[in-house]
């Protein structure tokens, strides 16, 4: 068993030990194409978070997995579940709100699905105002953006891609299905830029709209070597902000 997983842990271990944050993982239920499984972004999430506990040395809490997140773009496709947008926040929140009732002053969201960004964002504020928490959300594939640019097949990439691809190769192996990854079908460009201009308009899209496989990039260029570049880039930039959030002061309500 490990020191710093809460569900190894009895409520005397947790009680006695010293943790200055508590990481939380959070994914999403929903299709990844023809190669993926649906849970790609929750076992990624959840295996990124153990590897980053793993590095603060003991002095973080791992929380358990919350599977589900918000998937409501992905539904034409079989396999996705989704929350409501109001319910994927007060499911995070009361989370947070249990861990604040114990003494936590720092939460660290372990963030594996590109859709939950915004949600998070807003528990954070509210987190901030209401309690006193400081919330950090991270994502792999923000950590690593100049990493995940590199050597891409053009600029539709981001969900199944030759990015999430060769990170799943690392972090999720058993979830890939090699014989069923294949050129992309048709992703469609023109949609995003229907409405420019695009930097200053967020406009809500179904991923059907977008691409008829449910893949945005070309996974054929993924590879283990691409996913450890990703991820060794990743952490190290999650570890430095975990330990600079760790020395930060409570915060003031």
């Amino acid at each position: 068993m490990s020191g710093h997983v809460l569900g190894e842990l009895t409520t005397e271990d947790v009680a006695a030990a010293d943790f200055r944050l508590a990481i939380v993982p959070v994914g999403a239920v929903e299709q990844h194409g023809p190669h993926l499984a649906v849970l790609t972004d929750a076992r990624i999430a959840e295996r990124f978070a153990g590897l980053l506990a793993e590095r603060l040395d003991g002095t973080a809490l791992l929380c358990p997995l919350l599977p589900y997140g918000l998937s409501e773009h992905h539904a034409a496709f079989a396999g996705t579940v989704t929350l409501r947008p109001a319910t994927f926040i007060s499911l995070v929140g009361d989370i947070i709100d249990s861990l604040a009732a114990q003494g936590f002053d720092k939460v660290v969201l372990v963030n594996g699905h590109g859709g939950n960004m915004e949600a998070l964002s807003l528990v954070a504020r509210d987190q901030r105002a209401r309690n006193g928490v400081r919330v950090g959300s991270l994502m792999w594939a923000r950590l690593a953006h100049d990493v995940c640019a590199e050597g891409t097949a053009g600029s539709a990439y981001g969900h199944a891609c030759e990015n999430e691809t060769s990170l799943a190769m690392v972090l999720a192996p058993e979830l890939l299905r090699p014989d069923r990854v294949r050129a992309p079908v048709g992703a469609r460009i023109d949609v995003l830029h229907a409405m420019p201009p695009r930097a200053l308009v967020d406009t809500a899209y179904s991923f059907d709209e977008l691409t008829p496989d449910g893949v945005w990039g070309d996974p054929r260029s993924a590879s283990t070597e691409r996913g450890e570049r990703i991820l060794a880039t990743a952490l190290e930039r999650a570890e430095e902000y975990c330990r600079a959030l760790a020395k930060e002061p409570p915060a003031r309500r």
